[in-house]
């Protein structure tokens, strides 16, 4: 298989939320402010979110620079997290490049498909 990162944004988010549920966890970047956050072009808040830590760790750079690779445990992740970012009207960014790029979610959207991931690997 060829490396996971040079796959185009939508296969990057379905590898995703494959070794989410496999791993049982996710990981962001955190620095001394606490989690890293974006705003999108429509000036939305968006949280990173990467299938591993040496993923996020790659993303580590310019205004991240001082951050480091915090695991979440999935059941967290999926009853606090992605609830209270929908609450709060805030967007997941799943595995964004360096660069920026990546698939961008809503909370609502993210939870779902991880559930239904979490079907199919029980299946």
């Amino acid at each position: 298989m060829s490396d996971p990162r040079d796959l185009p944004g939508a296969e990057r988010y379905a590898e995703f939320l494959v070794q989410a549920i496999g791993q049982g966890q996710v990981w962001a970047l955190k620095g001394e402010g606490g989690f890293v956050a974006f705003a999108d072009e429509s000036r939305q808040p968006c949280f990173p979110f990467w299938p591993d830590p040496d993923a996020a760790a790659a993303a580590a750079t310019a205004d991240w620079s001082d951050c480091l690779a915090e695991p979440i445990a999935l059941d967290v992740f999926m009853t606090r997290w992605l609830p209270g970012m929908a609450k709060d009207g805030r967007l997941a960014a799943v595995w964004p490049d360096p660069d920026g790029s990546g698939v961008v979610v809503t909370a609502e959207t993210l939870l779902q498909d991880l559930r239904e991931e979490q079907e199919a690997q029980r299946d």
